[in-house]
């Protein structure tokens, strides 16, 4: 088919006129319809109706077995509509296999409800799955994402996304849970990531000189800053690849993680790898040994502890220790008699 404006809107009205199931059109009328749309666009006009003939034909050819078009002779004019009155190329026959596939985008799309951003997708999802018939609310029924739609900062969301598109350096009122006072930091915006239900800056931080992340929920307030951005190189998706979580120590180097699995907590970590990179060393009589190589950070520190007895750090040592002096102080947690009213 032509690929031009002028061709699909001419395509379009023409669609309309063989699908309508009040009556048929003749070239004749079909091409005045077209020139009324295309005169309101401002585009050329068509002077003879071999050119509605010729887009009947394309429409055939391209949407073929669906768009086959009947012509019927009254008097000394001939007229056009579809065999079957129910098609229209804006709303083509699905499989079920298609349905199917395109009731699990919907749904996808879906997970971006609540986000600022986002607000756009409600509408056109719903409006899509109108047009091709498809029940849309379906997707809720069956599928369930891990979602905090009432996480405290969302509302950042939006102009960080638009600032990173735009590459303006903003400056951010901030208040981490380690500081007591507020600060105000230039940065240069790069990369939105979510981790642990919550939203995270990825900029430079151009007082400090290092990439840092910025948790969504402890941004204050944001402006615009009047300096020039400073851009980046860094692939965001390999960056991650190397870490559990959000956060990088530029200082630190990666670094092989040596782990004992329990036999009983096998089954899962084999089918949930806690990293990419997950090998086995070996099976012994309790359990499995395996390694990740990662970089240390206070995330893979949470990941570990989360599953208590059932997995210890081997190697390396420096890890080892930080658990270990984390796991007596949980205990002492337990073991000292402290009355709390």
């Amino acid at each position: 088919m032509p690929k031009s404006k002028n061709a699909d809107v001419r395509i379009k009205v023409i669609d309309r006129c063989l699908s309508d199931k009040n009556r048929k059109y003749s070239t004749a009328e079909m091409m005045d319809l077209c020139n009324k749309e295309l005169e309101k666009m401002d585009f050329p006009l068509i002077s003879a109706p071999n050119s509605i003939r010729n887009d009947i034909e394309q429409i055939e050819r391209i949407y073929k077995p669906y768009a086959y078009v009947k012509s019927y002779r009254e008097g000394r004019n001939i007229y056009y509509h579809y065999e079957d009155p129910n098609f229209s190329i804006f709303s083509p026959a699905l499989s079920s296999e298609e349905v199917a596939q395109l009731t699990q985008m919907l749904g996808v799309l879906k997970r971006f409800k609540g986000m600022p951003q986002f607000d756009w997708l409600a509408d056109v999802t719903e409006r899509l799955g109108a047009s091709l018939k498809i029940d849309v609310a379906s997707a809720d029924d069956i599928v369930g994402f891990d979602e905090n739609l009432d996480l405290k900062g969302i509302e950042h969301f939006t102009p960080l996304f638009n600032a990173i598109i735009d590459k303006r350096p903003l400056q951010l009122t901030y208040k981490s849970f380690k500081q007591e006072e507020k600060s105000k930091i230039i940065v240069h915006p790069y990369y939105l990531k979510q981790y642990n239900k919550r939203w995270f800056l990825i900029a430079w931080n151009a007082e400090l000189n290092f990439l840092a992340n910025f948790a969504l929920d402890r941004i204050l307030a944001i402006k615009e800053a009047k300096v020039p951005f400073l851009p980046t190189n860094i692939d965001f998706f390999e960056y991650f690849d190397d870490m559990i979580g959000v956060s990088k120590d530029s200082r630190t180097e990666l670094q092989k993680v040596k782990l004992w699995v329990s036999a009983a907590q096998w089954p899962y970590v084999k089918t949930k790898p806690l990293h990419g990179t997950q090998r086995v060393v070996k099976h012994v009589e309790d359990g499995t040994v395996i390694t990740i190589e990662v970089y240390l950070n206070y995330e893979l520190e949470q990941l570990l502890l989360s599953f208590a007895e059932k997995v210890r750090v081997l190697a390396p040592q420096e890890l080892k220790d930080r658990l270990k002096q984390r796991l007596t102080e949980a205990a002492n947690n337990y073991l000292e008699q402290v009355q709390y009213e």
